[in-house]
C-alpha cells in the first residue's frame, strides 16, 4: 500500500565517532536545516562538532569548555554558554562578536533567526541581537504556571510578534504540557495547556493578504486534542478547529513532543515521544496519517527547506527526513481515508496528481445541477 510520506535516514552521526551521550536533548542541537551543533565529551574533555548537512562526513571540531553550544540558522557564527557567561563567535573570520555576563542561569536558548539568540531563565524571557552592542533585553515574564517545568522549546512566529514558550512536566505519572503564547504588539500573555505548537503563514481563499495560523496540542486525561486558529487578525477569515486525535493502545502514556508545519502544502508534521508521526492537513484539522517511524526519541526537529517537510535527530544519531509524498498523497486521501473533499482540496491547493477523475465527475454533476458559476471554478482549480 502506497502513503502519503517519504522518510529516510539522510545519515547517522554516529559514524563521527561521537558519544553516545551526545545524542540527548541537552547536547545536540538543530536551529535549522543546514548545521547540527554537538556537544561532545570523552572524559574531562569536551568538543564542538559542527556539522553541516549538506556535507556530514567533513565535520568542524574545536576544544571547549563551555556547557551548551548552539550554532547559527544560517551562518558560520556559535555561541556559547559556560555557566551564566554567554559568547557568540564568528568562526571563519576568527572573532568574538559580543558577550554577557547574565544575572540570573539560563536554562533554554535558541536562535529563533539568523540574528536573535533567546534565552529562557526561571523568571523571564530575553532576545540578543547580533546588531549593535546591546545587552539581551527582556520580552516578558514567565507565567507563575510554568514554575517548575521544563523547557523544551521557544518558537517567534516570521515576524517575531507572536513567541511560544513551551515546558512539561510529571503529574500522577503523566507528562503534562503547559505553554506560553506572548503578543509582542499586545504586551499581553495567554497560558495554554499543551505539548507543542507551530506558527505557520498562509493566504486564505479570498484574502489578499496572509494569515498567521496557530495549531497546537494536547494530550489530557480526557483525550488528544489538535487546535487550529487564526491570531492577529482583527476580524478572522478562518473557522477555528478543534480534532480530536487518538494514540495506538500500545502508546497510551505517549504524548506530543515536536510540531512544525509545511507552507507548501499546508500540513502539519507532529512527532510524539515513542516515535509516532502524525500528519495533519493544517485548514481542517484531519488526520491524513499516523504511523511509528522511529523506536527511538526524537529530540530535535526543524523544517526541510529541500523537501517542504522536516528534518530530526533521534537517540541513536540518526538524521531523518519526513516530507509529503506528491505522487501518493492525493491517491491515499482518496482510497484509504475515502475523504473526496479533502482529496480535491489537496489536489487543488498544492497541483497534485492523482484526482483528474475526481475533478472531472465533481465538475460534471455541479453543471448538470446547473451550478455554472461552481463548475466553473472547479474547472479553475483544476
Amino acid at each position: 500500500m502506497a502513503i502519503p510520506i517519504r522518510y529516510q535516514e539522510l545519515f547517522n552521526l554516529g559514524t563521527l565517532g561521537l558519544s553516545q551521550d551526545s545524542f540527548v536533548f541537552a547536547n545536540c542541537t538543530l536551529q535549522s536545516d543546514k548545521f547540527i551543533c554537538v556537544r561532545d565529551q570523552s572524559g574531562q574533555q569536551a568538543q564542538v562538532v559542527i556539522v553541516d548537512t549538506s556535507n556530514p562526513a567533513s565535520p568542524m571540531k574545536f576544544p571547549i569548555t563551555a556547557d551548551s553550544a548552539i550554532m547559527n540558522p544560517t551562518e558560520k557564527i556559535l555561541a556559547l554558554k559556560a555557566g551564566q557567561q554567554l559568547q557568540i563567535f564568528h568562526i571563519e573570520e576568527k572573532r568574538k562578536v559580543k558577550d554577557h555576563m547574565m544575572k540570573e542561569p539560563v536554562s533554554f536558548w535558541k536562535w529563533i533567526s539568523s540574528n536573535t539568540i533567546a534565552m529562557v531563565t526561571d523568571n523571564a524571557v530575553y532576545h540578543w541581537s547580533l546588531e549593535g552592542s546591546y545587552p539581551p533585553a527582556k520580552v516578558f515574564d514567565r507565567l507563575p504556571g510554568l514554575k517548575d517545568y521544563q523547557i523544551i522549546n521557544y518558537l517567534a512566529d516570521s515576524t517575531q510578534k507572536w513567541l511560544l514558550l513551551s515546558g512539561i512536566t510529571q503529574r500522577d505519572g503523566q507528562v503534562v504540557g503547559n505553554m506560553q503564547l506572548f503578543s509582542v504588539d499586545r504586551n499581553l500573555s495567554q497560558p495554554i495547556e499543551g505539548h507543542t505548537g507551530a506558527f505557520t503563514k498562509v493566504t486564505l481563499k479570498g484574502a489578499d493578504t496572509p494569515s498567521t495560523l496557530f495549531s497546537f496540542a494536547n494530550k489530557t486525561a480526557a483525550g488528544a486534542k489538535l487546535f487550529v486558529l487564526e491570531i492577529g487578525a482583527e476580524q478572522s477569515k478562518f473557522e477555528k478547529k478543534i480534532v480530536d486525535f487518538f494514540f495506538p493502545r500500545e502508546a497510551v502514556n505517549d504524548f506530543p513532543v515536536a510540531m512544525q508545519t509545511s507552507e507548501r502544502y499546508n500540513m502539519i508534521f507532529m512527532i510524539t515521544k515513542q516515535g509516532y508521526l502524525y500528519l495533519f492537513d493544517l485548514q481542517s484539522g484531519k488526520t491524513v496519517y499516523m504511523n511509528r517511524i522511529t523506536a527511538h526519541t526524537i529530540f530535535a526537529t526543524a523544517r526541510h527547506s529541500p523537501t517542504n517537510g522536516l528534518i530530526g535527530i533521534n537517540t541513536s544519531g540518526q538524521v531523518l527526513s519526513i516530507s509529503v509524498d506528491e505522487n501518493n498523497i492525493v491517491p491515499y486521501v482518496c482510497r484509504q481515508l475515502n475523504d473526496i473533499p479533502l482529496a480535491i482540496e489537496i489536489a487543488s491547493k498544492n497541483n497534485l496528481p492523482g484526482a483528474d477523475e475526481l475533478f472531472v465527475r465533481q465538475f460534471q454533476n455541479l453543471f448538470q445541477q446547473g451550478n455554472y458559476q461552481g463548475a466553473a471554478q472547479v474547472a479553475a482549480e483544476s
